[in-house]
């Protein structure tokens, strides 16, 4: 498995030269995949060359290419031409790299030593998910950082990471066969949440549960950073889904994602107060219009009694 800080050691032993091609260095536990330096402050990373390459891919940030003839230059002198995979980050804010190469210590893990055809190309696909500039973003840091206390605390966290912002229902944070779950979490002192009103309607077929999280925003507090890297050492033997736990963070956050990953919150204080109830239950408003829709509201749910045998995705969640 290759590390974000072994990638930073690799970093940190190049220096971009003027002139065509790139500076770099093999990463030493990943053969075939090296890391450096361009001109400026970008960073790039070479995979092996795709057998089977998509059309390359430019972003604001991020440019991709699954099979490209380059030049690079190693440490010693010695100078290289060959083929490779190369992806090329344009960081610009030097603050952001540790957190752009645990994004890159993914994808080499994603690729592996030894690629079938196309396959650098899927990862470079997925890549973009995490820069691409158009989708809105669709959630909170708080949100979200309650959502990843949620998903590190369960019982069975392929099952809970497989349904989060999945398909199956997108009006809750997570979705599976027959459960839903809603993660709450507020800076509140007290159990005040916001909630559209479908999110506490029954569904058909399904339970529907609410994670209610209470916390403090701090400078000493837990990160998100520090989440997310807690959430991929979950997944730390299936890089795949290390990269589902990246994919969500960027759609939540959107394009610049990575700026909000300083911010911290009370982790303790978070985790013992997780209070699990029906949604059913949460108080909310009881005849609407049939003109009206989109309707959301803020319950106090400080008089909600949880839920004695949670079922479902509620149950996994460890209270």
């Amino acid at each position: 498995m290759t590390t974000a800080a072994e990638l930073r050691a690799c970093i940190d032993k190049v220096q971009a030269t003027a002139g065509k091609g790139f500076d770099v260095v093999d990463v030493p536990t990943a053969a075939g995949f090296k890391i450096g330096r361009a001109e400026g402050a970008a960073i790039v990373l070479l995979t092996p060359a795709d057998t089977s390459p998509e059309p390359p891919t430019q972003l604001q940030r991020i440019s991709l290419e699954p099979s490209s003839l380059l030049h690079v230059r190693h440490v010693d002198g010695t100078v290289e031409d060959g083929q490779w995979g190369l992806v090329q980050l344009n960081l610009g804010e030097l603050e952001y790299l540790d957190t752009f190469l645990s994004v890159v210590a993914n994808v080499i893990d994603v690729i592996g030593t030894a690629p079938e055809p196309g396959q650098v190309s899927i990862a470079m696909r997925r890549l973009v998910r995490l820069f691409d500039p158009n989708p809105v973003p669709r959630g909170s840091v708080l949100g979200l950082w309650g959502e990843l206390l949620v998903l590190c605390r369960v019982s069975n966290t392929n099952e809970m990471l497989d349904s989060w912002h999945s398909d199956v229902d997108d009006r809750f944070d997570f979705a599976a066969q027959g459960s839903r779950l809603e993660v709450k979490t507020t800076t509140l002192t007290t159990r005040k949440h916001i909630f559209s009103l479908e999110q506490v309607l029954p569904v058909q077929g399904a339970t529907t549960s609410v994670a209610s999280v209470m916390t403090t925003e701090t400078l000493a507090g837990t990160s998100l950073q520090r989440m997310i890297s807690n959430a991929e050492q979950l997944f730390a033997s299936d890089p795949g889904r290390q990269m589902r736990v990246h994919e969500v963070v960027a759609a939540t956050l959107g394009v610049e994602w990575f700026r909000h990953v300083d911010r911290g919150f009370d982790a303790q204080q978070a985790d013992e107060s997780i209070r699990i109830f029906s949604a059913l239950d949460v108080p909310k408003v009881s005849t609407v219009p049939p003109e009206v829709s989109g309707v959301t509201f803020t319950a106090d749910c400080s008089e909600v009694a949880p839920e004695i045998a949670p079922y479902g995705l509620a149950a996994l969640v460890a209270v």
